[in-house]
């Protein structure tokens, strides 16, 4: 009995810590916030998709952390310093480029939300001060649900520029256009331009999808 008492104390968090933002009063107790879950049933595939993807990039540009470290794993290539400042360069980059496509406010919520772990009543309280907090925490909940959805989007479409692209380059190669001069064209290294027309030469082998008068016929 005494054991689990005190296993039961040591689990316990102080009061100190159930008053940060990733706590949440759930009825007359405070609990540690599990917001993207709670959002779950409200969002698409591709938006808890993308905000995991999120999570791995902010880990990785703000406290150098890659997923591969879990449960005592070296980070990717150990010791390779320019690998790893690469990886963590691509990572801001990605960040850098959805903050300016949504703005500051909503990437900051993106921080407070998935980065912090935020409870809804904590995120109310900054966004919607004058609100009362049933109202500011059913508008950031909204407001968190709009933002993910918008990341999800955001990088659809990036991918979707992304294939239009390879498919042209690729159809620009396969009319002679060397790859020096495509290089020089479109301002890539030749390693990366050569991915592209394999991505784009991937597209266009595609067999084409039957319609529906095909299909009946």
């Amino acid at each position: 009995m005494r054991t689990r008492s005190l296993s039961k104390t040591l689990n316990t968090p102080t009061r100190e810590r159930t008053t940060k933002p990733d706590y949440e009063t759930i009825g007359r107790q405070k609990r540690r916030a599990t917001t993207l879950k709670a959002l779950s049933a409200r969002l698409s595939a591709d938006a808890l998709s993308e905000a995991e993807n999120w999570l791995k990039d902010w880990m990785l540009a703000e406290h150098g952390y890659l997923d591969i470290m879990k449960n005592g794993g070296a980070p990717a290539l150990a010791g390779n310093v320019f690998t790893f400042n690469a990886l963590q360069g691509k990572a801001w980059g990605r960040l850098n480029a959805f903050r300016r496509h949504a703005g500051r406010a909503r990437y900051q919520l993106l921080v407070n939300l998935l980065g912090l772990g935020w409870s809804f009543t904590s995120l109310g309280a900054k966004l919607y001060p004058n609100l009362h907090p049933d109202r500011a925490r059913k508008n950031a909940a909204d407001d968190s649900v709009a933002t993910l959805e918008l990341l999800a989007e955001f990088w659809q479409e990036k991918r979707r520029e992304t294939a239009r692209k390879a498919v042209h380059i690729a159809q620009q190669h396969r009319e002679g256009i060397t790859i020096t001069a495509l290089a020089q064209q479109y301002k890539l290294a030749p390693p990366g331009l050569k991915r592209l027309i394999q991505h784009g030469e991937i597209i266009l082998n595609k067999p084409p999808k039957m319609t529906s008068a095909q299909i009946s016929n």
